[in-house]
């Protein structure tokens, strides 16, 4: 007799947002993946929990087709109410699993199993580059999360080691990686247009991610105009991203950096598949999905050492992209230099990449979730 399968509340207050983020796109990712799963007779009784719908219609949950419990708070609202457990989790569930942080806990007495992803601890790793209110909030809950015995989800080794120094017992952890299989078909035409908007023509050094102090943009940029005179041609650095937080977060107008803001996910597909190289060269990240993406696509990339999505605790493998110091504009400079220019090195690290970045699927990660839901169920 085949098991029953669990029934899995998975809170995504996260696609709720008006930038999702990183977080955002694992939560799609895993949704994804859990509905390749659930075709092939591996998926578990999912409902989804978020906050009450901000009056568009029709709610953009329900593209998931998934039954939906939604709150009569706003987000903001139900997330602080979660923080002091003024609002806790719906009964009726053998788990209860949140995508991100904002977690409800549970009822005294329930019945139910908590998991909690904890995508990273960069406000302790750098906390200079975390705002006040950010590290007090990030702080609390996660304290929160581990003194309640949730299971925590970590998406790298890295950050599960981050969680053990914080006294969490290694067994209440378990590492899941996450796909890179979500990138849309890429919009030729609408991918064409913008380059042309922004007066881009030819090769290119792209980057993608929010405009702010971790993803260390400013020494990115200063970097790039050192090596810009060792390159054969002009080509333009473009960054790709909303704009986040912190004064410092955006570099200034400089010569060859061009800024898009956000795109829509085809044309960001495009420009992946276009550029002649792709850097990211954050302080740190707790797994790191753009350079999957652009690998993904053939961008032979740059990629700083605290990436795990590239190169994680205890990997032996030479790493697919090479690897720079985020803190050394040299270091960084000439990793440019290398990957834009040495064509033996460009194919090699297409080629690996390309590879690595295929080896990494949502369905993957969601058959992990759901082994892990019906362990704890």
């Amino acid at each position: 007799m085949a098991e029953a399968a669990p029934s899995v509340l998975l809170a995504v207050e996260q696609l709720r947002r008006r930038v999702p983020g990183g977080i955002g796109n694992y939560a799609r990712g895993l949704l994804s993946g859990l509905q390749r799963c659930a075709d092939q007779g591996e998926g578990v009784e999912l409902t989804l929990l978020a906050s009450r719908p901000s009056g568009r219609t029709p709610d953009p949950l329900a593209a998931y087709g998934r039954p939906l419990v939604t709150s009569a708070l706003p987000g903001p609202l139900m997330t602080r109410a979660w923080d002091h457990s003024v609002l806790r989790a719906p009964e009726g569930f053998a788990v209860v699993h949140s995508v991100s942080l904002a977690a409800p806990m549970l009822r005294r007495r329930s019945r139910s199993r908590l998991a909690v992803t904890v995508h990273d601890l960069a406000w302790r790793r750098h906390p200079e580059a975390t705002t006040a209110r950010g590290r007090r909030w990030h702080e609390a809950a996660l304290c929160r999360v581990r003194d309640c015995g949730a299971h925590l989800v970590a998406p790298s080794l890295l950050v599960a080691a981050d969680l053990v120094a914080l006294g969490v017992d290694e067994h209440r952890i378990t590492v899941v990686r996450g796909g890179t299989d979500h990138l849309v078909p890429p919009d030729a035409d609408a991918t064409t247009a913008l380059l042309e908007r922004v007066g881009v023509h030819g090769d290119y050094l792209l980057t993608v991610g929010t405009l702010e102090p971790r993803k260390n943009l400013v020494r990115l940029v200063r970097a790039f105009s050192r090596a810009r005179a060792r390159l054969p041609e002009p080509w333009p650095l473009v960054i790709v991203g909303p704009t986040g937080w912190g004064r410092a977060a955006r570099p200034p107008e400089t010569r060859g950096v061009v800024f898009t803001g956000s795109v829509a996910d085809a044309v960001l597909s495009g420009l992946y598949g276009r550029a002649r190289a792709f850097a990211y060269v954050p302080l740190t990240e707790g797994y790191g999905l753009p350079p999957l993406e652009a690998m993904s696509s053939g961008a032979p990339s740059v990629v700083s050492t605290e990436v795990p999505s590239v190169h994680d605790l205890g990997e032996n493998d030479p790493p697919p992209a090479r690897i720079v110091d985020p803190l050394d504009i040299g270091d960084m400079a000439a990793g440019l230099v290398d990957v834009l220019t040495d064509e033996t090195l460009r194919g090699d690290l297409a080629a690996r990449g390309s590879s690595f970045a295929s080896a990494r699927t949502w369905q993957a990660a969601a058959g992990e979730h759901v082994r892990l839901w019906r362990q704890l169920a």
